[in-house]
């Protein structure tokens, strides 16, 4: 993702649900005020940490490199456990001067429903370290444990939960290649995969689709993101009214800075989007010192909080089982 300035602006959000729980590891919703009880799944924050980890000790994640490739066999056959079916969408494209060949994974269930989402991440690591302060690592790829290994991670766990609870929406999952690519400041080689897929979307148009970034830090803020306001309001205030009447103060009822990420390329495709993504880290804008990694040799494991996947997974899980189908 790349980091836009935008002026912020406070907006209100309103809640509409109320929830309460039961002696059993799922939650029981009542939606609205019609009374109607939905058991929600709970969101495993140990297993989902679990994927995380699993990701990083690959090594970082770089095109055509040996960790890349076996990323994605373990990727694949995650989600093949989990998934009415699963495929991969190959391409190449030449950067840098270098032929590339880029992976798309895509993830489905519920195939026979019409009425459809999609919940999408980027896999890949971004190949240099170009915001380390360091030069000599500078030029080295980063594991991406936050920045592409956080949103995979949840998207896993959502898909394992939804295996085994099916919801009433068809649900598209797609992994993204090719997201962290390009240099600094040059924009086309960044969202390679997004904007690939955009342009060949290989399945039924959704309703809308869900980005995850930069999810998984310890101290993650997530913030109204300005783009998705503008593609589609109702979903994220949606979201953020459910992780407000969860209790998750991760979420923040206000407008941060702007990021251009993988949303932007489905929005051009006319695939209303939005992203939860934790803004105050594109640009290393945070104050907190040890929040300063985006696009560093420390974006690892040490940032990592089970705290913050429970909340963005539960807040998710939540949304698909009492929400989704009524939002268009």
């Amino acid at each position: 993702m790349i980091r836009i300035n935008i002026t912020c602006i406070v907006l209100p959000i309103l809640s509409s649900m109320i929830f309460s729980c039961t002696n059993y590891s799922e939650k029981k919703t009542e939606v609205n005020n019609d009374k109607e009880s939905i058991l929600v799944p709970e969101f495993n924050a140990d297993t989902a940490y679990s994927y995380i980890a699993n990701q990083v000790q690959f090594g970082p994640r770089i095109p055509n490199s040996q960790s890349h490739k076996n990323c994605k066999a373990y990727l694949s056959k995650t989600l093949k456990q989990f998934a009415d079916t699963v495929y991969d969408q190959q391409f190449n494209q030449n950067v840098y001067g270098k032929d590339l060949l880029f992976t798309n994974i895509i993830a489905s269930f519920n195939s026979t429903k019409k009425e459809r989402i999609v919940l999408c991440a980027h896999w890949d690591s971004r190949p240099y370290a170009d915001e380390d302060k360091d030069i000599s690592l500078a030029v080295l790829p980063i594991l991406g444990a936050n920045d592409g290994a956080s949103g995979v991670s949840i998207l896993i766990e959502l898909a394992r939960q939804i295996s085994l609870n099916n919801p009433d929406v068809g649900i598209d999952f797609i992994l993204f290649d090719g997201e962290d690519y390009g240099k600094s400041h040059d924009r086309y080689n960044y969202f390679i995969g997004s904007r690939f897929i955009a342009e060949h979307y290989p399945l039924q148009k959704p309703k809308y689709a869900i980005l995850l970034d930069l999810v998984g830090d310890k101290d993650a803020q997530f913030r109204f993101d300005p783009l998705s306001l503008s593609s589609h309001e109702p979903l994220l205030r949606s979201i953020w009214d459910i992780a407000k009447e969860l209790g998750f103060s991760q979420f923040k009822s206000e407008t941060g800075n702007g990021v251009a990420d993988d949303h932007e390329m489905l929005i051009n495709a006319g695939i209303k989007s939005i992203n939860i993504i934790d803004v105050q880290l594109v640009g290393n804008i945070d104050e907190n010192p040890r929040r300063k990694y985006w696009h560093t040799s420390k974006d690892n494991m040490d940032n990592i909080g089970k705290e913050t996947l429970y909340a963005v997974g539960q807040t998710l899980l939540t949304f698909i089982y009492t929400k989704s189908m009524y939002i268009y």
